[in-house]
């Protein structure tokens, strides 16, 4: 990354249909506008995002904003290393311009999305010295043998999936949008769980290999969960393995799940309890990677895809580091 702050340019790629984003629309595009420095492609599509990474390739743009929420990031991940239209990678800035921004809150800008904007803006023109550049792996997920790989920061199958749908339909539809409406979404799944309440009990069967150990028989699963995020949204660590180098922070609670109201506070801390730690339904890893056959679906980075054993098994692993800029 050049020193001189006349040598970094900066390619902004704002979806305008996120939440922060739509709110505040015309005063990010004023910003941009008026910086030298910065050049901005407003993305509603997938189509307009691959052109756009491509034109801001062709620019020699070195520093690359994104605003927009999980789902957004995740997007432009996936053509940004799929299609590779930058000869040496980006920089990467990510602005909480979305409802969930679980990513950038991890690896990214914190607060509003004209604050950390400006921010960026001062720092391309001046620098700072409170910049800090975290190198971060991201997931690469291929949901069966012929499809398309998506990248991402978070995988999730089981009570995450039924507490994104919970939250979308119980509590984004109150006019709640923001992180701490996952984290009562996943609380209320978990509850609901243990509870035995029917619109809860809906344990995901799931076959599955880790690294490279031979399949297990499909066993249901409560909940399973993979990320490279080291916060999830509202300071949620729920991992404990010991670190080995591994990448892919991975845990699984089988189902019935035993004592889940109580160990609930250790898991979603990633500080296991007696109870937990001595429970083999309660597994945490550090991996490669991990391969999933399933009927049913999954999510990444908040958007919800259906996997289907006859497709071919689910393989989460590395798809290598990016670096990502905080300010």
């Amino acid at each position: 990354m050049p020193e001189n702050s006349s040598a970094r340019l900066l390619g902004l790629l704002v979806n305008p249909t996120s939440r922060r984003n739509k709110r505040h629309l015309d005063a990010i595009k004023q910003v941009a506008n008026a910086s030298p420095n910065i050049r901005l492609r407003i993305t509603e599509s997938q189509t307009e995002v691959s052109k756009s990474l491509a034109e801001l390739a062709a620019e020699s743009v070195n520093v690359l904003a994104i605003s927009g929420g999980d789902g957004t990031v995740s997007r432009v991940l996936s053509h940004l290393l799929d299609e590779k239209p930058f000869a040496e990678m980006p920089l990467i800035a990510i602005l909480p311009g979305g409802t969930a921004n679980m990513t950038a809150g991890d690896i990214g800008f914190r607060g509003s999305v004209l604050s950390t904007l400006g921010r960026l803006r001062d720092w391309l023109e001046n620098g700072a010295r409170d910049a800090q550049v975290i190198r971060r792996s991201i997931l690469c997920v291929r949901p069966g043998d012929e499809q398309t790989p998506h990248y991402g920061m978070f995988f999730g199958a089981g009570a995450v999936v039924q507490g994104i749908e919970y939250t979308n339909e119980n509590i984004h539809s109150r006019g709640m949008k923001n992180e701490l409406s996952l984290g009562l979404g996943l609380v209320r799944s978990m509850w609901g769980i243990a509870r035995q309440d029917p619109r809860f009990i809906q344990p995901t069967a799931i076959s599955v290999s880790l690294n490279d150990d031979p399949v297990t028989p499909s066993q249901n699963m409560t909940l399973l969960v993979v990320s490279t995020l080291e916060r999830l949204f509202l300071n949620m660590h729920p991992f404990w393995a010991e670190a080995n180098g591994k990448p892919l922070h991975t845990t699984i609670v089988h189902s019935p799940a035993k004592r889940l109201i109580r160990n609930l506070p250790s898991l979603l801390r990633g500080k296991p309890n007696r109870h937990l730690s001595a429970d083999p339904g309660y597994l945490s890893y550090n991996l490669d990677r991990i391969s999933l056959s399933f009927d049913g679906p999954f999510t990444l980075d908040g958007e919800i895809i259906h996997a289907r054993v006859d497709a071919g098994p689910v393989e989460v692993s590395d798809g290598g580091e990016l670096s990502f800029l905080r300010l």
